[in-house]
Parts: C-alpha cells; sequence; structure tokens
C-alpha cells in the first residue's frame, strides 16, 4: 500500500488560488496508487485566503491516511461563505490503534481549526464507515 506520504505537494506548496488543482491531483494521484475508488462530489471552485487552503488540505492528507484500507472513499470540497470539506469511507478494515505521533499531529490539527473559529471533527457509524468533516468560515 501506498504511503500518504507519497502525497504529489506539501502543504506549504498551496496556495488559495491553486487550491482545487492541488485536491485534484492529490485525490487522483492517491486512488491510483492505493487502487482504492475515490469518488468525488466537489472540489473548491473560489480562491480561499493561503492559511485555510493550506490547513484544508493537510486535514485531507490526514483524513487520507485514516481512510486507508477502506473498500470505497467519497469526498467533497466546497467553498462558499465558508470552505467545507467531508471525506467518507465504507469498508475500513478493523480499527487501527493510533500511535502517539498520530495522536499530536491530530490534536495540532484540532488546535489550528479552533484559531480559525472552524469544526473539525471525525466519526465512525457501525465499526467499518468513518466520515471526516472540516468547516472553517471564509471571508
Amino acid at each position: 500500500m501506498a504511503s500518504i506520504s507519497d502525497v504529489p505537494a506539501s502543504e506549504e506548496d498551496i496556495t488559495g488560488s491553486g487550491l482545487g488543482p492541488a485536491v485534484e491531483s492529490l485525490l487522483a494521484g492517491w486512488a491510483e496508487r492505493v487502487a482504492v475508488p475515490v469518488e468525488v462530489w466537489a472540489s473548491p471552485t473560489r480562491d480561499v485566503p493561503d492559511d485555510a487552503a493550506r490547513l484544508a488540505y493537510r486535514i485531507l492528507v490526514d483524513a487520507l491516511h485514516r481512510v486507508e484500507g477502506a473498500q470505497e472513499i467519497s469526498v467533497a470540497m466546497t467553498t462558499g461563505r465558508t470552505l467545507r470539506l467531508t471525506v467518507s469511507c465504507g469498508g475500513l478494515a478493523a480499527e487501527r490503534g493510533a500511535d502517539a505521533d498520530a495522536v499530536a499531529a491530530a490534536n495540532h490539527l484540532r488546535a489550528r481549526v479552533k484559531a480559525m473559529r472552524g469544526i473539525y471533527s471525525t466519526g465512525s457509524a457501525a465499526g467499518d464507515d468513518m466520515t471526516i468533516t472540516l468547516e472553517l468560515p471564509l471571508p
């Protein structure tokens, strides 16, 4: 299985005007490498502040890492009054324990989202489904 560390762009390379193409490239490359169907419902259509774009991209990368091993994944990222990201998966293999580095990274992301007055949540249903959501207010 490919590592999410093989993503085509780093968070620092992401700009508010380039978020849509970066997300599309990430999803296409990742889906091909891990051979998991990824259904993209929506991708960003307007420019957003660079810090919001970088955070959303980082959370998408983290979400893909969390759902590795799923049988199917759907992603939607929209921009309007808010930047919204939803990553859902089905058929996720048995839940993996989080190591200390993963927990620390998740806490760091939550703190960054909170600092931008946003909402970040993860949830599981029926043991093999997971949904990860992000909502950031935009100017």
